[in-house]
């Protein structure tokens, strides 16, 4: 069996966590999350994506994986806004891209203005504002849509309640509008870190709720230049409409 982009079928990788785990261990102390903690929690996530081979050039013939550690590598540190998007987008994509490859260059997306969010958005959808692709809504909350151009449906995907500590906000307010205090930035740094792994400890539809949408509720920008010639080579330029996504309310 094949994808629509004529690929193998590909499923998304994802460490398998020991059966009935649900929640993860409170750290031993306060402190910045780091890479190596979040990347071996249970279900951080691990994207497979295709993309053109060159600026003019076809879909790559196999997928490569997108991990936390590129993420990190293009964001500059990990926190629990991009780890957290990361997790949420990944699970609106397995709806779009039910054969488990993630057709880069067939995206929208809308975040709201936070930095994490949209870098996670970008990465891992090839969205750009630029080509106003990627729509920055300062409405939306903790939640991401993304949209496939191909088949016209979206998803949006919103983080459960009871995940994010409610006090996180308000401390993260006061330390911006403090100088540098250490005992501060120590607590803000440990709610953000217990609040990443609580995410990436659980199966995504425990942490995300996501509902199906008739449309990309915002306008869809252009296509990337580079990805004008994303159909050659293609099996077939004319593939059936898929059925829409399913929800996990």
């Amino acid at each position: 069996m094949e994808s629509p982009a004529g690929l193998p079928v590909m499923r998304f990788v994802a460490v398998l966590a020991a059966f009935g785990a649900l929640a993860a261990p409170a750290p031993a102390a306060d402190g910045p999350l780091t890479l190596a903690e979040a990347a071996a929690m249970p279900y951080a996530p691990v994207v497979m994506v295709v993309d053109t081979v060159s600026s003019l050039g076809p879909l790559a013939a196999e997928p490569q994986a997108v991990t936390l550690a590129d993420l990190v590598r293009y964001h500059g540190h990990p926190c629990d806004g991009l780890l957290v998007a990361a997790a949420g987008i990944a699970e609106g994509l397995k709806r779009l891209f039910p054969d488990g490859v993630v057709d880069r260059t067939d995206l929208v997306a809308a975040v709201n203005r936070s930095a994490c969010y949209g870098d996670a958005a970008a990465y891992l959808t090839g969205a750009r504002s630029r080509y106003g692709s990627l729509v920055i809504d300062p409405s939306l909350g903790d939640e991401w849509i993304v949209g496939r151009r191909s088949t016209g449906w979206s998803v949006r995907v919103i983080l459960r309640a009871g995940f994010k500590p409610p006090e996180l906000g308000g401390m993260e307010r006061e330390l911006r509008a403090a100088a540098c205090p250490a005992a501060l930035i120590a607590a803000v740094q440990g709610l953000q870190r217990r609040f990443a792994l609580a995410v990436l400890a659980v199966p995504p539809d425990r942490a995300f709720e996501v509902r199906p949408l008739p449309g990309f509720p915002y306008p869809t920008g252009e296509a990337r230049p580079d990805t004008a010639k994303r159909a050659c080579g293609r099996v077939s330029a004319d593939q059936p409409r898929r059925p829409a996504p399913r929800g996990n309310e």
